[in-house]
Formats: C-alpha cells, structure tokens, sequence
C-alpha cells in the first residue's frame, strides 16, 4: 500500500466511525467509545480491500482537498446512520403516545444512555425493540448496508444538496405516522375508556371518575399491549425492510 491507500482507508474510517457514532445502539452511551473506534477499525479493515478508491487521485498533493473529502465521508456516514436511528424511533414514539394516553406521561425517567427525558412505555417498547431488532438479525443488514454505501456512494463522490434534506422530513413525517399506527390499539381502548367514564359521571354523579380512571386506564392499557405484543415482532420485521428501503434512497440521492 502507497500513501494514496492509507489515505483513501481513513476515508473509510471516517464515514464507518460517523454511522456508528448516531445509528441506532451503536450510539448508545452505554457503549464505551473505544469500542466504538475498534468496531469501526475493525471494520474497515474488513471492507476497504473491497472499495473501489481508484478515483480519488493523488490525495497526497493537496491537503485542503483531502479535508473537504474528510468532511463529505464524515457527513455520509451520520446522514446514513441518523436515517437508521430517526426510523426506529418510531417506536419510541409510539411509547410516548401510550404513555400519553394511559396517564405515565408525567413519569418521566432521566435516560443515561441518551441524555434525556424519557417516559415507561417509551423506554419500554425501545428496549424491547431493540431487542428482537437483534434477535432477526437487523444489525447484520445495517452492517450489510453501510457496506453496500461504498459501492452506490463511492468515496469523494457523494452530492449532499436539497433532495436529501426534504427526503429527510419525508422520513420525519414517516417515522411519526408509523408510531401512531403502532399505538392505535391501545389510544383506541383508552379513547373508548374515556368516553365510557365520561357517561358514567353523567349518569351516576356520586362516583368518582378522576379516581377510578387513572389506575383503570392503566390497567387497560398494560392488558391491550400484552395482547398485541406477539405482533411486536412482525413490526419490528417490517422496520428492517423499512430501513433498508429508506438506506438505499437515500444512498441514491447522495450518489447521484
């Protein structure tokens, strides 16, 4: 290997390490960052004998081109990896909505891992999401897919202009329409609770609705998604394909 190699690998380090530094649970916090910077060694490794860098040219001529070429891989690798992360939190936003409904909202967790405000059912449905996204093998397509970027979006070839940013909020507006589909049994109970409540404290003044409706709710809910979890797995199945759909527009848009 020449100098041109060695500078052509970092390339590909530096769009390897950027997905996995916002992509799904390789951003976790819970994952120290030198694992991180390993995974991402070790995959290059793996993958660069396989990339085609012919077309860059002598790197070594120019430093200021290399730096704008170091920029353009680093901003491929976190727009591929946010469009995996902004998809999958579609059921974290499903969480929320139930969490909403069923009256957890205001018991909001501090989450270490992302640095933020989160509620029970969000970080519930998460966890467990990311779970079975482990059991069908998603992280192998994901690994698969960050792969196949270097043969539709070759290195120092990636146009980054307005297209990516409006399929980004057409992701955006995909991701919060799936949450809602995936929280519709259970805010459909908890509408149909509320409007039976409602009747109740209209017909029979004496009780109590605001007293028995918060722990009757709640257990509603808990019983509505133990029924529908078996079907969390088929979801979790089409989130795949989802992803792997929505990678390879992207990807396209950037090779174009």
């Amino acid at each position: 290997m020449n100098w041109a190699d060695y500078l052509a690998a970092v390339l590909v380090l530096i769009r390897i390490t950027s997905f996995i530094a916002v992509s799904l649970f390789f951003s976790s916090m819970a994952i120290p960052a030198y694992a991180k910077i390993g995974l991402g060694v070790v995959m290059t490794l793996l993958i660069f004998p396989t990339v085609d860098h012919a077309g860059l040219g002598n790197l070594t001529e120019n430093e200021w081109q290399f730096m704008l070429l170091a920029l353009k891989e680093c901003l491929v690798g976190m727009i591929i990896g946010f469009t995996t992360s902004l998809i999958f939190s579609a059921i974290t936003v499903a969480g929320e909505l139930i969490d909403l409904h069923m009256g957890f909202s205001m018991a909001g967790l501090f989450d270490p891992q992302t640095g933020s405000s989160v509620t029970l059912m969000g970080r519930f449905m998460y966890t467990l999401g990311i779970l079975l996204f482990l059991a069908v093998d998603g992280h192998h397509n994901l690994l698969l897919a960050l792969s196949r970027s270097f043969e539709i979006v070759p290195l120092g070839t990636a146009v980054l202009n307005r297209n990516i940013s409006l399929e980004m909020l057409i992701f955006f507006k995909e991701m919060f329409l799936l949450g809602f589909k995936i929280a519709a049994p259970i805010i459909a109970v908890m509408l149909i609770t509320d409007l039976s409540l409602s009747l109740i404290s209209r017909t029979v003044p004496q009780i109590n609705v605001f007293i028995i409706g918060f722990p009757l709710k709640a257990g509603l809910g808990i019983i509505v998604l133990i029924i529908i979890l078996p079907l969390f797995t088929a979801v979790i199945t089409g989130l795949v394909g989802q992803i792997e759909k929505d990678l390879l527009q992207i990807m396209r848009s950037m090779g174009q």
